[in-house]
């Protein structure tokens, strides 16, 4: 029953945890080489916010005490506020530096990602011993 629950809130399971960090951090990657805003942009972003949110949850759920889960929220609440900032910007100057506060976002998502691996890895060798 807690498991199916789990999957109705979005959250994968331990071992499936490594798999969702590698696709926060490709997600991150591709859009760290974005230098275009366009609707398909604000899609992939919202994606990479979601996903980092589902990491978030499920490194919680999976009782990685770590700071982990809290950063990853922080990545997906400011992806969101990165992506409005973007929508706002009126001029050129205003585009730069919502991008230029994106890019470090997506800088971290990328060095952390993999740690939130680790993390759950970590947790599956706990859990069997």
């Amino acid at each position: 029953m807690l498991t199916c629950l789990a999957m109705a809130l979005g959250i994968v399971s331990l071992g499936d945890i490594p798999s969702l960090a590698a696709e926060v951090e490709t997600e991150a990657r591709a859009l760290s080489a974005q230098t275009e805003m366009n609707s398909a942009f604000l899609a992939q972003l919202t994606d990479f916010s979601d996903d980092s949110m589902q990491l978030s949850d499920s490194l919680r759920a999976a009782g990685v005490t770590q700071d982990l889960p809290c950063i990853f929220r922080g990545i997906a609440e400011d992806a969101r506020e990165r992506a409005a900032d973007l929508q706002r910007a009126a001029t050129a100057a205003a585009r730069t530096q919502a991008f230029s506060g994106l890019h470090a976002l997506l800088d971290d998502a990328i060095l952390l990602a993999p740690m939130a691996a680790g993390a759950a890895a970590d947790a599956v060798v706990a859990a069997n011993e």
